[in-house]
């Protein structure tokens, strides 16, 4: 294919101008990263915010430009060496390359049903993908380095944790990014700050200088309130549940799954990444889907109604919405036994599966392994464990428990709990 001479620039509204050289280009350039540009970064949270309509490509470009930032500060300690620029950059560029349409609500399916989440379909697609393995040999770079780094499994401890970590570049970017487009102004970051002070210890753990300690406060702060306003905001979430029952009947129906086709399997997803047509899959895709199913009254009446009621935003409700905040990672068992007498109660009325859902989720705030360290005189701590950080006293995980119904059966779920 050859190398390309020319640069490009990109306005972010994040970052302000981006420069794409010649290998950042020719990995923009490829199907798969155009992909980016037709899923959602938020999947359905523009049922709620109706701004946050950005995509994982702007996000991708500017996980980019944090990347290249910090790799110049570490080069400029000497704690990274200048031909392991690339190296970073592409990985940054690539981590999210594996997502599923409307990104984490479709993942959710592919998880349950074949057990492969994003980041292994990332590293699929890295190594196996024609035009991403042509590119990347073009520029004398391993894909097979480069997955290890976007899967959190390189050797090299700094690449990912600047990649994998509490305080890494894709949350540097999607913090104040999902912020601005969806108006919640708790994503607000001292992004600068940071940056400035980050550094690397000697086991490669992401560490700032003390004189950043609030910042960083900041950031875990930021990101528990965005957790709760809109990450896991519940009528977010039951959307995306709603989503997620509408592709698994359309997996399971013939009359419809043959529009899916290849994208119903893992091997039929994997042949795509093979053969170089994975671009296809988006949330175009997806969405003319469920229009043309909608439109012609394909599949079962379960799978119309649950489409017409996604489509006129008449989704799952939570009926039951608990949330408190632990040190230890699981759910209280009180709380699933409550979801396990849900479950068999309304197996037995009769209430179909898909007319209601139950949801777990514990939600890691604070890392035990790989919360940011601060160099107190000149000695890696842990920021949780320094005299003078708040981050101490707050939660390790967000324990949410959720009940939705349809609004049909709303009345029967109620009963039940």
């Amino acid at each position: 294919m050859g190398v390309s001479p020319a640069k490009k620039y990109v306005f972010d509204e994040i970052h302000g101008y981006i420069v794409l050289d010649p290998l950042i280009r020719d990995l923009v350039d490829t199907p798969p990263l155009q992909r980016l540009r037709r899923i959602k970064q938020l999947s359905q949270a523009w049922y709620v915010f109706p701004g946050a309509v950005h995509t994982r490509f702007s996000h991708t470009l500017g996980v980019v430009r944090l990347a290249e930032r910090v790799a110049d500060k570490l080069i400029s300690d000497g704690l990274l060496e200048r031909d392991e620029r690339d190296l970073l950059r592409v990985s940054a560029l690539l981590h999210d390359i594996g997502h599923t349409p409307y990104s984490h609500a479709l993942e959710y399916v592919f998880y349950t049903s074949f057990g492969v989440n994003h980041e292994e379909l990332s590293h699929m697609l890295i190594t196996e993908e024609p035009h991403i393995r042509e590119t990347l040999s073009d520029y004398g770079l391993s894909p097979g380095e480069v997955a290890k780094i976007v899967i959190g499994e390189h050797e090299n401890s700094g690449f990912v944790n600047l990649l994998n970590g509490d305080l890494d570049v894709d949350r540097l970017d999607y913090l104040p990014r999902d912020a601005l487009h969806t108006g919640v102004r708790y994503g607000l970051i001292d992004l600068e700050r940071i940056i400035q002070t980050l550094t690397l210890d000697d086991e490669g753990n992401v560490a700032v200088h003390p004189k950043a300690i609030q910042a960083v406060e900041s950031f875990y702060v930021s990101r528990l309130h965005m957790y709760r306003a809109v990450y896991y905001h519940k009528t977010i979430t039951g959307y995306q549940l709603l989503l997620a029952s509408i592709y698994e009947l359309m997996m399971l129906e013939s009359e419809v799954k043959s529009l899916l086709d290849p994208f119903t399997s893992l091997e039929g997803i994997r042949k795509s990444v093979r053969d170089g047509t994975i671009s296809a899959w988006d949330d175009f895709l997806v969405g003319g889907v469920i229009n043309v199913v909608l439109a012609k009254k394909l599949g079962s009446e379960i799978l119309q109604e649950l489409i017409k009621s996604y489509t006129n935003r008449r989704g799952y409700r939570a009926v039951y919405n608990h949330i408190s905040f632990k040190q230890e990672a699981g759910v209280t068992p009180s709380e699933m036994e409550k979801l396990n007498k849900v479950n068999r109660s309304l197996m037995l009325r009769g209430v179909g599966t898909y007319s209601f859902r139950t949801y777990t989720e514990s939600v890691p705030v604070v890392s035990r392994e790989k919360e940011v360290r601060v160099l107190v005189d000149s000695r890696p701590v842990k920021i949780s464990e320094t005299d003078d950080s708040i981050v101490k006293n707050l939660p390790r995980y967000m324990e949410i428990v959720r009940v939705y119904s349809l609004p049909s059966v709303e009345e029967i779920v109620k009963k039940t709990l």
